[in-house]
């Protein structure tokens, strides 16, 4: 009997071994969130939906803003609109003690807004019980409760990952939380890909509603929080005309509302969507890399002014 527990408890930490060693190899190929829930608190945030994540660069706003510390914890559509578990998680990776940060609130209709049968039960609303709702630690490296919660492949998965970094259609979140998205030249070519997110963004119209007050008052409570620490900035980035067309018969007074939060709450309101031309996108909906660049280092120069 002695033996047969001896075994036993030796195969169970084999295995608990097993699995820790390949949680320490967790890394920004593991997914397009995971690494960034492993950084620690932070001073200065990029917060929003995937357009900000792959659009905003922080190199550059750092280089620009002379800074060091602006970090990316924007995410997705779906996963980060405006709301109680988006709100939770950033006032839990703010550095408390922080009084001169800088945060970039990127805002669209689709991040204030709610699927139509949605009710004011929390549960209804998308992001509920999703990863940024479950994951409590936000510092955790490797984090442990993310990979059990909401890592939702086969562990193996995160040591092939690995080798999978710069092929095409691959992510890798980097340091500073920027999301890098490849796209090789193999697969659909970029019309087909603007093609199918225009069909997706007006399927989308029929089930959603925006100018919820749900999120509304959600993205007034993270202004009020942000603004203990730092100026706060509200951003509208760029999309193509046919996706912003629909935008615009999702809420037509987008624009009106931002600016009247930024007024009430003594802040700056910026719609970057009159330079939407000058710029190239994967799929009409997100900057390719060279055009996020270029895009970071204007808005951080529009920003640079309104600090000085």
């Amino acid at each position: 009997m002695k033996k047969f527990l001896l075994k036993t408890i030796g195969f169970i930490s084999i295995i608990i071994i097993s699995f820790l060693l390949i949680f320490f190899m967790a890394d920004g190929s593991t997914d397009a969130c995971y690494l960034k829930f492993t950084t620690g608190k932070q001073s200065a945030l990029i917060i929003g939906s995937s357009r900000a994540a792959q659009g905003m660069h922080p190199k550059e706003f750092n280089a620009v803003l002379k800074r060091n510390d602006i970090y990316n914890y924007a995410f997705s559509l779906h996963d980060s609109p405006y709301g109680k578990a988006y709100f939770e998680s950033i006032k839990r990776k703010i550095d408390s003690s922080t009084k001169n940060g800088i945060f970039i609130l990127e805002v669209n209709p689709w991040t204030v807004g709610v699927l139509k049968e949605a009710n004011e039960e929390y549960n209804s609303f998308r992001e509920a019980d999703n990863f940024i709702d479950n994951t409590i630690f936000v510092t955790l490296n490797p984090n442990i409760e993310y990979l059990i919660e909401s890592y939702h492949k086969s562990y193996i998965n995160i040591l092939k990952d690995r080798n999978k970094i710069g092929l095409h259609e691959t992510f890798f979140v980097e340091n500073d939380g920027w999301l890098r998205v490849t796209i090789g030249t193999k697969g659909v070519s970029k019309d087909v890909r603007i093609k199918k997110k225009i069909e997706k963004y007006k399927k989308m119209l029929l089930n959603y509603q925006s100018n919820s007050e749900f999120r509304i008052k959600h993205l007034k409570k993270t202004i009020n929080l942000l603004k203990q620490h730092g100026s706060v900035y509200m951003v509208r980035m760029p999309v193509i005309n046919e996706i912003l067309e629909i935008e615009n018969e999702l809420q037509s007074d987008f624009d009106e509302v931002m600016f009247k939060i930024a007024v009430d709450y003594e802040l700056q309101y910026l719609n970057m969507m009159s330079k939407n031309n000058s710029y190239d996108y994967t799929d009409g909906n997100h900057l390719g890399i060279s055009s996020g660049i270029h895009f970071s280092k204007n808005l951080a120069k529009i920003i640079k002014v309104l600090e000085n």
